[in-house]
Parts: C-alpha cells; structure tokens; sequence
C-alpha cells in the first residue's frame, strides 16, 4: 500500500515537471517570436504637394520620413514601398543613435498615381492617398506604429489653387494571398502599411468663374439671338450668326476643359452647363429658322412668343445653376 502510493506520488511529481518543461518551452518560444518581431514607430511630414495633373492622374510630393527601433542593423525606410509611385528619390539618408534607439529618416522626392472624382469639378474635394509598405520582412519580423506627435504638413504644402483641409495618417496590415514562393511560408502573407491619407479642396471661386466665362458668353449670345427683330420679322440671317458664335464659344469651352481634365473624364458641373447651352444653342436655331420660314409664308411667329422663349431660357439655365452650385459648394 505505501509502495502504490509512493508511485502514485512520484507519477505526480514527473507529470508535473513534464509540464512545468513544456510551458517554459513554450514560453521562451513566444519571447523568441516576439524578440525577432521588430516595431518601427513611423511618422511623416509633408512639406510640398505639386504638380496636380488631372489629365495623367498624377501629382508630386515632397516629404521627410522616419523611422524609430531597436534593430542596430534592419533598416526599414530601405525596404519600404511606396505603393502606386511612379519615381521615387531617397535623398538625405541618415541613421543616428539616441540611446538604445536608431533614428532613421530620408528625404522623399516622388510622383505619385491618384484616382480623381471630378463630378464636382471645379468646386471638388480630393482624398490623396500616399501609402508605404514594407516590401522584404512580413508582419512576423516588422510591424509600425505611428508617429502621431510629428506627423503633420507644412503649412504652406498645399498645391497652387488648392488648400489642404485634413491629414490622416493610420497603420494597417495588407495581406497578399500568396507567399511568394517562400519555401518557408504558407498559403498567405502580411505586410505592414501606413497610409497617409490628405484631403484637398480647391480654391474654386476663381477657377470656376475664368474657366466658365466662355461659356455664360455663349449663353449670353443665344439668349440676345431671341431679340433680333426688325419690322415684326426676325432676323434670322443676324441671329444664326449670333448662336454660331455662341457655339464657337462653348466648343472652345469644352477644350479648354478637356486639356485641363483630360479627354476620358466623369460628367462634371461644367459638362453639364456645357450640355445645357448646347442644348439652348440648338433650340434657338429652331425657333430663328421656324419665325423665318413662316414669314415667308405669311405666318409669322407673335415677337411676344419668341420674347417668352428667350426669358424661359434664360430663368431655366439661372434655376439648372443654382441647382448645380448649391449642391457642389
């Protein structure tokens, strides 16, 4: 009986030591993924944006960016990524030790791809979105928190008729659904990513008023073509001249919008304005050419009529900008 229960206790024992073994296995397993896994406390400033061209869907910025970590030899700005960059340029690379930390920072020169909503142009909002990820150590290895005390923008970095409304700047994780051929890896990978995220407005009074004057002329001549008259008879000689020098304009117009825009571009405010004009252009050649056939005819059209014609133009294209205007402003 003693000798079962001396086996019975030193059965105990060893199970309990085999445990104890397993979960500091266990645990120094964990410290060692944890000690090879490296954050980097990440932050950037962005002192210049430029160059916004909406034809190639592209912009330029400039910007400093940092890092900060523990690692003497792991470098993550020279393996970062800027994601939908056309070129990039490193320039003031540096690498300093405060304490037991290594401030790494660059300076980046690069233009960058940006799909642009334009429904609203020229009174739109544009959300930049400058992402960086890690291109070589996954999530395993390199992970980023950000920087939120410096991160910012100079004042003064908004483009040329634009003005920086907001700046975001998060971290997430992208994860790719292949281990690119890693014989070590699995069916899967994960990347870290800051994305710096910029809300831009333009400065839209003055470009919509200089990119819309040809326009509201054009209209102005369709509208005035409802006034020839003379002796009760239209002039329809004078006010097919009229309406096509108001379409010469609003062709010229709708130019000047594509070269800025780009010829492939969404309905915006303007081309809708533009429609509406083309629209009026062709009804008042209707009515010049209809007053001037039924005259000849003995019929002619009441001046009061084409008067009426003209005024419901012109309140219908004043109601179609309101409505446009009070939406997108």
């Amino acid at each position: 009986m003693e000798q079962q229960c001396l086996r019975s206790i030193l059965s105990s024992i060893a199970k309990c030591a085999l445990a104890s073994v397993l979960i500091m296995v266990l645990l120094a397993t964990k410290a060692n993924c944890q000690a090879s896994r490296e954050h980097y406390k990440v932050g950037v400033y962005i002192t210049s944006i430029y160059a916004i061209d909406m034809a190639s869907r592209t912009y330029a910025a400039d910007l400093w960016i940092w890092s900060v970590g523990t690692s003497p030899t792991r470098d993550p700005l020279a393996t970062m990524e800027f994601v939908a960059s056309d070129k990039i340029t490193r320039r003031m690379e540096s690498t300093i030790r405060r304490g037991d930390l290594y401030w790494r920072q660059a300076r980046i020169v690069g233009t960058f791809r940006q799909s642009w909503d334009l429904r609203q142009f020229p009174f739109d909002k544009q959300v930049l979105v400058l992402t960086v990820e890690e291109g070589i150590n996954d999530v395993t290895r390199v992970t980023y928190d950000v920087d939120t005390d410096d991160t910012g923008y100079q004042p003064d970095a908004s483009p040329q008729g634009w003005r920086i409304m907001s700046q975001q700047v998060t971290t997430e994780t992208t994860h790719y659904a292949t281990g690119f051929g890693d014989p070590a890896g699995g069916k899967g990978s994960d990347y870290a990513k800051l994305q710096v995220v910029i809300t831009l407005q333009r400065a839209s009074v003055a470009t919509f008023l200089n990119l819309a004057a040809p326009l509201y002329a054009g209209f102005l001549l369709c509208t005035i073509s409802f006034l020839l008259h003379k002796d009760g008879r239209a002039i329809v000689e004078s006010r097919l001249t009229l309406l096509g020098s108001a379409l010469f304009a609003v062709v010229l117009h709708m130019q000047a919008v594509s070269s800025v825009l780009g010829s492939e571009h969404q309905l915006t405010i303007v081309d809708c304005l533009n429609i509406a004009v083309l629209i009026y252009i062709v009804f008042g050649a209707i009515v010049a050419v209809t007053a001037g056939i039924r005259h000849n005819k003995g019929r002619p059209i009441s001046v009061r009529l084409e008067y009426f014609c003209g005024a419901a133009i012109a309140v219908s294209f004043a109601v179609i900008n309101i409505f446009l205007l009070a939406h997108a402003i």
